[in-house]
């Protein structure tokens, strides 16, 4: 056999080999067989996202109460969190810088669960012209490895005053499944070429693992009627921006037949009985 021939088959022997290894090797990567994380703390109004909301004005991002690290981490994440929902294609983002909000209503930041400003979903629909509003509040924020970002979102209605959208939702770099969604999210994000070398700077990335948070979280918009968590977003939060909030619950109990129910308990005929 020629010499050529035999170089020939060996590396073709070679490529066959290196092929087999990588394909070996992706049967233990977690990157490639999970399990991946899947969203679950989300409420989404029946009806869906309606299609006459094509702006959403985005409020400034809030750190959770008392929450020293969110508080550290609101510059950071701020603007991730607009870059990426600018980026969706399902509505325009109007953002809403803290100066802005300050002229406007008198406060630099305003949580989803609080009293809001006099006159503030129609004097926000007139000078944005926008159909709805996003709150945004930082929940979780760890730096460090493992990094952890945490999310709470609402969506209302400007007009309605309804909830459309709500997520309470927190990704934990420690939890195997997180860590494999991202290492998924950063192989499809970022070039094949690289993505061993990408893979290794940017899985200790809290930005990374903020890009990827929301584009988890933002298909979930286009659901309808999504499956709800045990421990929803909205368990105990209002579906309406304004008054006292609607506590969500369990359903009601069905109504009872008001003529089958006076024949099993008649009403007392006597006058002394104190029936009115």
């Amino acid at each position: 056999m020629k010499k050529p021939l035999i170089n020939y088959l060996l590396l073709v022997a070679f490529l066959l080999s290196s092929i087999a290894c990588k394909q070996v090797s992706k049967l233990n990567n977690g990157a490639y067989v999970g399990p991946f994380y899947t969203v679950g703390n989300i409420y989404m109004a029946p009806e869906g996202l309606p299609p006459q909301i094509r702006r959403v004005a985005m409020l400034p991002l809030v750190p959770s109460r008392g929450d020293r690290s969110a508080e550290r981490g609101i510059q950071f994440m701020q603007p991730v969190l607009t870059q990426e929902f600018s980026r969706n294609r399902i509505f325009d983002v109007v953002t809403i810088p803290p100066d802005r909000l300050q002229r406007m209503f008198g406060r630099r930041s305003i949580y989803a669960d609080e009293p809001l400003p006099h006159d503030f979903l129609p004097r926000l629909k007139q000078e944005t012209g926008c159909q709805a509003v996003l709150f945004t509040e930082l929940i979780t924020f760890r730096p460090y490895p493992p990094v952890a970002v945490g999310w709470k979102l609402h969506l209302f209605d400007l007009d309605s005053e309804e909830l459309i959208w709500a997520v309470d939702e927190v990704f934990d770099g420690g939890h195997s499944a997180v860590a494999n969604s991202l290492r998924r999210f950063i192989r499809k994000t970022h070039s094949t070429h690289n993505s061993a070398a990408v893979e290794i700077l940017v899985l200790d990335s809290p930005r990374e693992m903020a890009r990827f948070s929301i584009a988890e979280l933002i298909p979930t918009l286009l659901k309808k009627n999504p499956k709800v968590a045990v421990n929803p977003a909205e368990s105990n939060s209002s579906h309406r921006v304004s008054g006292e909030p609607d506590i969500v619950g369990p359903k009601p109990a069905p109504a009872v037949d008001s003529k089958a129910e006076e024949s099993k308990n008649p009403a007392p005929t006597d006058p002394d009985s104190g029936a009115i």
